[in-house]
């Protein structure tokens, strides 16, 4: 026995044909994202292979929401934090120098302007940058480091050149000037005609990133310039580039990642040692700061060479 054929039915089975036909690239698709998912992971041979998880960390979240950058005074007493969504800046002190899980609150002081996201301190503490995504606050401090002594913030715009940045960092002469930016995928360099007075910034170099980050949130420089890292939250990793010439990021190549999935899938802020034996990874979601630190095989070899 046969049954006539409506229109619908008929739509059905062309549906189904059509479903049956697409199904292996369907499959090839999300075995490419499946691929993709498993790229998470530290790259051997790369400088940051040398580092591991502490299983130490600071809690946070009492004191601020939505943390970004972090940033330590030279003694690694204190160890300072940016709360986007508490518009404030919290200084915590360490009984231990370096060692995050022995810290506790110490002083906070609310920020200018809104979407507070990247923080940086001159080495004397009388100096501090606020940096909000697209512009920059310069704050002077009437104590060296004492974060309830700041002035009033001077704003310097970078919208011509910057769409969503997160992150700066200086060169060691305040001569020149970083900044990340997740939107164009890019990092920029910029050189001061007067040490420090970022009003006087020039751009001098646009680094494309856009082929390897998806959403770079921080930015460091360590080795004395030759390693640049940045914080890329959605990769849940940390980006590495070497430098054949210190500073000067036309010189960058990509050469690892470091896999931070493990702990956060928000990463924020990134901040290292004075002697670069442990880095800091800010959580947004838990509100901690993480701790990561170089293996004990690693530092036997630095202090023997």
């Amino acid at each position: 026995m046969t049954f006539p054929l409506n229109n619908s039915s008929k739509l059905h089975i062309k549906s189904l044909v059509l479903m049956l036909f697409l199904a292996p690239f369907f499959l090839a698709s999300c075995g490419d994202l499946a691929n993709r998912s498993n790229e998470n992971t530290t790259t051997e041979g790369s400088f940051l292979a040398s580092y591991y998880f502490s299983d130490t960390w600071l809690d946070i979240s009492g004191e601020t929401s939505n943390a970004r950058a972090t940033y330590w005074n030279p003694e690694g007493t204190m160890v300072y934090v940016v709360g986007r969504r508490t518009d404030n800046v919290v200084a915590y002190e360490l009984s231990e120098p370096w060692q995050v899980s022995t810290g506790s609150y110490f002083a906070q002081a609310e920020l200018q302007g809104s979407n507070q996201h990247g923080l940086y301190f001159r080495e004397d503490g009388e100096k501090m940058w606020i940096f909000d995504r697209t512009g920059i606050w310069t704050y002077q401090l009437s104590e060296p480091w004492n974060i309830q002594t700041l002035s009033e913030g001077n704003f310097t715009d970078f919208s011509e050149q910057v769409r969503r940045g997160h992150d700066i960092d200086f060169d060691p002469t305040g001569t020149r000037l970083f900044i990340d930016d997740r939107d164009l995928g890019a990092v920029f360099q910029y050189d001061l005609d007067s040490a420090w007075d970022i009003s006087t910034a020039n751009l001098d170099y646009h680094l494309d990133i856009s082929d390897i980050q998806r959403e770079v949130r921080g930015l460091e420089f360590i080795q004395e310039g030759r390693l640049m890292l940045l914080m890329d939250t959605r990769r849940r990793e940390i980006l590495q580039f070497e430098l054949t010439e210190p500073w000067e990021i036309s010189t960058a190549e990509f050469t690892g990642v470091f896999d931070v999935s493990g702990q956060t899938p928000q990463g924020r802020g990134l901040s290292f040692s004075g002697e670069e034996d442990y880095f800091y990874v800010t959580c947004r979601n838990a509100g901690k700061i993480f701790q990561y630190q170089l293996s004990p095989r690693n530092s036997e070899t630095d202090e023997a060479d």
